[in-house]
């Protein structure tokens, strides 16, 4: 080939990213750097492709099976992302089930990208990343990440309580394999059942505590990843501190040969973690379990909250909260609009889909563009409707380079 061809070197930053919107479920295109208003965006499921045809007597491209065009920055296309894809997926997957090739007016190719995963980008750059602490890199993540249904029809099965309360399309599994590396959980306490712990989103409970532990387990130790996981809220059942004692240990039985020391502390560097092999860094929102068991848990994430309905909203908050300067703590930015109380009582607001469908693209430019440079942790609604750890990936790879 002898174009520009990106898909095999990860890390090589995209001038174009393929994401999933979050209330259709279709396939949009995000891309910079290609400004021929004579050429063409072309999505496909097809690679490696040599070149493209124009049709007889010089008529515009037509889509065919499995690809389209766009002029704009952002498109939304009516293409299905088609979740068998994911069936062939592991840890050493890089480019999967959709290309994008940047196309002259004569059909010759000039670059191609991908739709990738990131399963292992923090031990792919070990020796360069392993001299910062974790408050001094960006790094990616989702909010509410135990809130998903996979494979649930966006819209066909968007009942009064799965509106308000599905934030993601994608097991913990695959949102780190995305290159989600904060993962916020809610754990809710139900005395009755066996086992009493469950992960939920506020009310709403989704999935036994265990199935999210052990998706983190497992790729903790199959990859080495670290990854920060952050208990907060407790919605349901947490009524005295005994409650939080059985939390604690049961995080403690469910996690210990991955957990990351405590004494390591947020000072020290990722290569301090690294060394002593557990790399899950367990943080707990709550003064009595951060004071009494301080060899357990990392001090609190401070999670920075806009509770904006709207992108203008939303925008004013992240940029005000980004003039506050640097934090000895790890700050999380939670960029995502939220219902009110009573929007979602009385069903008026909208659901968090079509909210995330508003705002997504607009956080990854704001993270891409102006504030990448000082962002710790950013979590997001429904990943792949955005591009946050293409953006992480950017300007990581600025700070080591």
């Amino acid at each position: 080939m002898t174009f520009k061809d990106v898909t095999n070197d990860p890390s090589t930053i995209s001038n174009l990213y393929i994401n999933v919107n979050a209330r259709y479920n279709h396939l949009e295109l995000t891309w910079r750097n290609f400004n021929d208003p004579n050429g063409y965006i072309v999505l496909a499921e097809d690679y490696p492709i040599s070149a493209f045809q124009r049709r007889v007597l010089n008529l515009p491209w037509v889509p065919i099976t499995f690809w389209e065009y766009s002029f704009g920055r952002d498109k939304k296309r009516d293409v299905t992302f088609n979740r068998n894809v994911l069936d062939k997926v592991d840890f050493n997957t890089g480019c999967y089930g959709y290309y994008g090739y940047f196309v002259d007016y004569n059909g010759s190719i000039k670059s191609v990208y991908c739709m990738k995963l990131h399963p292992t980008w923090m031990s792919d750059q070990r020796a360069k990343l392993g001299r910062f602490r974790l408050r001094e890199l960006f790094i990616p993540g989702t909010h509410d990440s135990s809130s998903y249904r996979e494979a649930l029809p966006p819209l066909l099965w968007e009942t009064p309580v799965n509106k308000y309360s599905i934030t993601q399309d994608d097991s913990i599994r695959d949102q780190l394999l995305q290159g989600a590396r904060y993962i916020d959980l809610r754990p809710a306490c139900y005395p009755l059942l066996k086992p009493p712990f469950y992960a939920n989103h506020g009310v709403v409970s989704f999935h036994p505590l265990q199935v999210i532990l052990r998706q983190v387990r497992d790729y903790a130790l199959e990859t080495n990843e670290i990854v920060i996981l952050d208990a907060h809220e407790f919605p349901v059942g947490f009524r005295n501190n005994n409650v939080h004692d059985k939390l604690v240990q049961y995080l403690k039985n469910s996690l210990s040969d991955v957990l990351a020391d405590p004494a390591i502390g947020w000072n020290s560097k990722l290569e301090d973690i690294w060394t002593r092999n557990r790399t899950v860094v367990l943080t707990y929102n709550d003064n009595y379990v951060a004071s009494k068991y301080a060899d357990i848990v990392w001090s609190p994430v401070r999670q920075r909250w806009g509770n904006v309905q709207n992108v203008t909203k939303l925008k004013d908050y992240l940029y005000g909260v980004h003039q506050e300067g640097a934090s000895s703590m790890v700050v999380a930015d939670m960029a995502e609009l939220t219902a009110t109380t009573l929007g979602a009582v009385t069903g008026v607001s909208p659901g968090l889909r079509e909210m995330a469908d508003s705002v997504n693209r607009h956080v990854t430019r704001w993270y891409f563009e102006d504030l990448g440079p000082t962002t710790n942790v950013v979590a997001v609604d429904f990943l792949r409707g955005t591009s946050i750890v293409d953006a992480a990936l950017y300007w990581n790879l600025k700070k080591v380079t």
